[in-house]
């Protein structure tokens, strides 16, 4: 029976049970089905090539031994045979493959294999997704046998492509703008188009990135005007529906001296967001939109593995997506330091409230990954929810790894690309690091803290507002990711401050250490920035 169908014949009860009845589990069953999947997985995997280069030709005989032998990974460890597609070495044939972001310029693709049993985990994962986005407290929901959707997410072979595919055998869905069109146009092209079929006939659900959603938000007017102001030729498309919920937000607006919100034209039974950064946005969106958004969680190789409850409090992971571990913050920064140090992993029912990980997954029904360092980091936020009776953690996502700057989920900027945009540029840089911040408006950015070269400096003038129009030619032609961030979301991805040159080596001298490249902690960059104040004012150093 098709989802679709459960929602006209069977009770609410019913279905939440079957889709959502995970969230009823104890921490030892959530456990046991840990441990019995990653069982079937181990052998799985264990009797491909992949699995025998990775096991180093021996199966591991339990979960113990599994965590003791089996090396953490990286997609290095998985490159030469998944960007060839090399399916005789898998554990299981695709049926598709999707795509991301591996290092912005220099190994720009990164792909991922989904057989058919994941693609069913995935599809079941999903629909409870909506259920929940759909829910205000545990098993009440607003869901109607169709709904129109505004749909603002890349399409395949990214990985939110899938959501539509699994979706639409089950569940009635009029897409805006309709997929078939969607293969056609530019990611661009398709959110606008899609918010203007919206506004025309109005949506019972919105799935899009944070970003995006945020930028639709605050530039709403336009959006739905075209251009401004509201034309004739903009309102014969319209139905009488939305066409008097206009005139009503117009009227209302010219009353009261306020712009016309989401909420004013829109009556959303659901808001799903993905992307790094949906936190920072909730509550506006929550205000705009007159519905609290619904975050889901997942990626390319993780496949989708994590979704808020009716309370929009906190992530809860799938059991049966991936076998979770998890690295303390702490282990993380030890490895990162020393190349040789193998960092700790801890089990979901070992964790510690209020301490930041960073995840490593293995896949489960013949998925390519084992314990595999997907590069995000999260926060346990509780152990359990008393309140909402969850016997399991709940997790905040917090950023990806420090060695990379995430920039509104489009673009991820390590080291290695900086420092090719710097020597493609042919400026004469002589230090630099990298650090994200934030705008006034939640919206990240790369700083970026440049020391010139002392006889390059002396020579021309250089400032910094040279240096970013130079420098940003270079990040767009390097990664054009990069470039889609002004385009889209109308920020500048780039700052610049010049630091007097001999400063970062001043750090170095102090703190016996050299600034850390990309993202050092706030400490550190307000310590240098100290020095660098100190050593232009002819200071002594800091107490």
């Amino acid at each position: 029976m098709r989802f679709r169908d459960k929602l006209s014949k069977m009770e609410p009860e019913e279905i939440w049970k079957q889709y959502c009845s995970f969230l009823d589990l104890s921490m030892e069953q959530y456990m046991g089905i840990q441990f019995r999947l990653l069982e079937e997985q181990i052998q799985l995997f264990g009797r491909s090539g992949l699995g025998q280069r990775i096991f180093r030709g021996k199966i591991p005989a339990s979960v113990d031994e599994f965590r003791q032998t089996v090396p953490l990974t990286t997609y290095d460890d998985y490159a030469d045979v998944l960007l060839q597609k090399r399916v005789e070495m898998l554990p299981s044939e695709p049926m598709v493959w999707l795509e991301t972001t591996w290092e912005s310029g220099s190994r720009p693709v990164k792909v991922a294999p989904y057989c058919k049993e994941m693609l069913g985990v995935y599809q079941n994962n999903i629909l409870a997704a909506m259920l929940l986005a759909a829910s205000r407290q545990r098993g009440k929901f607003t869901l109607k046998p169709s709904a129109r959707t505004l749909y603002c997410l890349a399409p395949l072979p990214y990985a939110t492509g899938l959501f539509p595919l699994l979706i639409e055998p089950e569940y009635d869905m009029q897409f805006f703008p309709p997929l078939n069109d969607v293969a056609r146009m530019s990611f661009s092209e398709q959110n606008k188009v899609g918010f203007k079929l919206a506004a025309q006939r109005g949506i019972d659900m919105f799935f899009g990135m944070s970003s995006i959603i945020y930028t639709i938000t605050k530039n709403f007017n336009d959006f739905i005007s075209g251009g401004g102001k509201f034309k004739l030729r903009n309102l014969i498309h319209f139905t009488p529906t939305m066409l008097y919920r206009l005139a009503m937000a117009k009227y209302r607006s010219a009353r009261d001296g306020t712009p016309i919100r989401p909420a004013d034209l829109f009556d959303l039974q659901a808001l799903v967001c993905v992307g790094t950064d949906t936190e920072l946005f909730k509550d506006e969106l929550e205000k705009a939109w007159g519905c609290r958004p619904l975050e889901i969680h997942g990626g390319t190789e993780p496949t989708c593995i994590g979704t808020e409850t009716w309370s929009r409090n906190g992530l809860v992971f799938f059991p049966d997506a991936c076998f979770y571990e998890f690295i303390p913050e702490q282990e993380m920064l030890r490895g990162m330091d020393d190349s040789t140090y193998v960092p700790k992993t801890y089990l979901m029912n070992e964790l510690t409230a209020g301490q930041n990980y960073e995840l490593v997954i293995t896949v489960f029904k013949g998925g390519a990954f084992v314990r595999y360092r997907v590069g995000d980091m999260y926060r346990c936020l509780r152990l359990r929810n008393e309140r909402d009776g969850l016997d399991m953690p709940q997790f905040e996502y917090i950023d990806r790894i420090p060695s990379v700057i995430d920039i509104a989920g489009f673009t991820r900027i390590t080291e290695n690309a900086v420092r090719r945009v710097i020597e493609m540029s042919r400026l004469e840089v002589h230090d630099w690091f990298a650090f994200k911040e934030y705008d006034g408006e939640n919206r990240s950015f790369m700083h970026l803290y440049v020391e010139m070269d002392e006889h390059a400096a002396a020579t021309y003038p250089v400032t910094e507002r040279i240096l970013r129009e130079h420098m940003g030619i270079y990040f767009r032609h390097y990664d054009h990711d990069y470039e889609d961030l002004k385009r889209l979301l109308g920020v500048d991805p780039m700052q610049i401050t010049l630091l007097t040159t001999g400063t970062m080596a001043r750090y170095a001298d102090k703190y016996g250490r050299p600034i850390r490249k990309i993202n050092p902690s706030t400490q550190d960059v307000v310590d240098l920035l100290y020095l660098q104040r100190a050593g232009d004012a002819g200071g002594g150093e800091r107490k």
